[in-house]
């Protein structure tokens, strides 16, 4: 009687492929990437939702204590600050996206008044966005600090082997979208040439150039949401920034070296 072949263990598990990983800064055109890595990479991986549950469930702090699928995912992780440095990082692949950090804090500051917060109360969200009002954007940035969200990022992002990753990077996916966009292609061995319609018009509808055009844009349902870097030096005042500079010295270093010499100069 016929009997089907015997497949190892072994063998499935060599034929899968392992996961990639996301990690991303938040509010840094994070859903913008996420959805073109989805559209470039949803033949090869599936979409997995496993950040979100640990949301859902406001149970973030156990994520420095898990580790997400290892096959065949595509998964976002933008809460750098509690990323499970014990895990086994050779099981995974990343694309890493970071933002200026005076960037990121003035786009937090626009965002206390248009984010959703659904575990709070009609009375805390109106308290939260008086505060912020009174505050001001200045004194917001010198308060709110996000040096325990970057070191997790830093801190991942060294341990990584360097054939297991790429650098996209905020500023580059503003100023040189196309390229980037190959280099995810390439990374996750996709050439362009295979790319759907659907595809093609998914991905093109991510460039930060016809953002506003873009009806899954985060800046159509949250105000203050931008297209460019270098908004810190508008909306900050100079004894602001200087103290910003100082603050996050290390991580405007280790950006200018992880990103591409064309936009080195966003982080001066």
């Amino acid at each position: 009687m016929w009997q089907p072949p015997r497949v190892s263990i072994r063998h499935v598990i060599l034929d899968m492929a392992r996961s990639v990983i996301f990690l991303s800064t938040p509010t840094s055109a994070t859903g913008s990437q996420l959805r073109a890595i989805n559209a470039i990479a949803r033949r090869q991986y599936r979409r997995e939702k496993w950040l979100e549950t640990f949301h859902e469930n406001r149970r973030l702090k156990d994520l420095m204590h898990e580790s997400p699928p290892e096959h065949d995912a595509l998964i976002l992780h933008n809460t750098p600050q509690y990323f499970n440095h014990n895990m086994n990082f050779a099981n995974y692949r990343f694309i890493l996206n970071a933002r200026d950090p005076r960037d990121l804090i003035c786009n937090q500051f626009h965002w206390q008044f248009s984010h959703p917060n659904h575990h709070e109360t009609a009375e805390e969200k109106q308290r939260r966005h008086e505060l912020a009002a009174k505050e001001g954007i200045d004194a917001f940035a010198l308060r709110y600090d996000n040096r325990q969200m970057l070191k997790g990022f830093f801190e991942a992002a060294r341990r990584i082997a360097p054939p297991d990753r790429i650098f996209t990077g905020y500023a580059m996916y503003c100023l040189h979208f196309d390229e980037v966009i190959a280099r995810i292609s390439e990374f996750l061995g996709v050439a362009p040439s295979d790319w759907g319609r659907k595809q093609r018009q998914a991905i093109a509808r991510e460039n930060a150039g016809g953002a506003t055009a873009n009806p899954n844009w985060v800046g159509h349902p949250l105000s203050g949401a931008d297209t460019a870097p270098g908004r810190h030096k508008v909306e900050l005042q100079p004894e602001t920034i200087r103290v910003l500079n100082k603050r996050y010295a290390w991580f405007l270093d280790f950006l200018r070296r992880m990103d591409d010499p064309r936009v080195a100069h966003t982080y001066d």
